[in-house]
């Protein structure tokens, strides 16, 4: 195994360890769709036409017959967006199209694992004198 404390790109590190966690979990290769804003899920079952080029030898047992329609290759999806987070629970499927819909709800740059570089502190707010501004 790898030395995690030396990887600098940890989305595509965190995407490939999403797509192996999917597949050795033997879960069903099909787009499981996006929510809607009160919760309700939109089902699209969409799958690709081709078997992805990282296809373990046992896709066929879970690449759906029906709806074999997309160009391109299924996305693993973080739902807590935490690309180091590569629970089974965490992970699912999704198309291009209804992967950008889910994350389109998100806050800008949620998509991102955050680091700190500031100690904490109370107030970060800069005291502007009298008259500075109009």
């Amino acid at each position: 195994m790898k030395d995690e404390s030396k990887i600098l790109d940890w989305r595509s590190t965190g995407r490939r360890k999403g797509r192996r966690t999917l597949y050795n979990a033997r879960t069903s290769y099909h787009c499981v769709g996006y929510r809607l804003e009160d919760g309700t899920r939109i089902k699209c079952r969409k799958t690709s036409k081709e078997p992805p080029k990282d296809a373990p030898h046992f896709f066929e047992d879970i690449w759906p017959a029906e709806n074999r329609v997309l160009d391109s290759q299924l996305q693993a999806d973080h739902q807590d967006k935490n690309y180091r987070n590569n629970d089974l629970e965490n992970l699912e499927w999704k198309c291009v199209s209804c992967h950008r819909i889910d994350d389109s709800k998100t806050e800008k740059g949620v998509a991102q694992v955050s680091i700190s570089y500031w100690p904490e502190q109370e107030d970060y707010s800069i005291p502007i004198q009298e008259g500075f501004w109009p």
